[in-house]
């Protein structure tokens, strides 16, 4: 497998909505005035390209940025040192092929040294299995739960000690 993974620009937005609003309920819905606002905050806006065609891509966030997420509100209270994976997005035709551990290989290395966590979280109703199952597999652990989206989400906190990574 060729991976390459790039910074995201304004050229990418078209393809990482259509994959972003493809893979509702599992993510947030966004649009394009999400998409700039995370060109413009996010500490880690990746895509990922499998010889030259894009398969994923990946959103972070460090701490103490105005972003009105209920989830990142939740982690910026109890954390100081993390990274917020708001979403990570693998068309579901290049799942379960290490594209999305080659990811976070990529973000762990990106920032070792600068944040001691990466914290995500995941759904759990509705279920998200396959991203609980990848999560765990990867080497996070459950570190809490909260209902999101006036009771209509309930989610799982997971964090990954980036020291603690081979």
């Amino acid at each position: 497998m060729n991976y390459k993974i790039k910074t995201v620009d304004e050229s990418d937005f078209d393809y990482i909505i259509s994959l972003n609003q493809k893979t509702i309920p599992e993510v947030s819905s966004t649009d394009l005035k999400g998409m700039s606002y995370f060109l413009n905050n996010a500490s880690y806006f990746k895509i990922i390209m499998e010889n030259n065609h894009p398969v994923g891509f990946c959103i972070g966030l460090m701490p103490d940025e105005e972003y009105s997420s209920e989830n990142y509100i939740w982690i910026n209270k109890r954390y100081n040192s993390f990274v917020y994976v708001d979403r990570i997005i693998i068309d579901k035709h290049y799942r379960n092929k290490g594209i999305g551990s080659y990811f976070y290989n990529h973000l762990v290395k990106k920032l070792f040294g600068k944040v001691e966590n990466v914290i995500c979280e995941v759904n759990i109703k509705p279920y998200n299995k396959q991203s609980i199952n990848f999560h765990k597999k990867y080497g996070f652990i459950e570190i809490g739960q909260q209902e999101t989206e006036n009771s209509n989400k309930r989610v799982c906190y997971m964090l990954y000690k980036i020291s603690s990574h081979k």
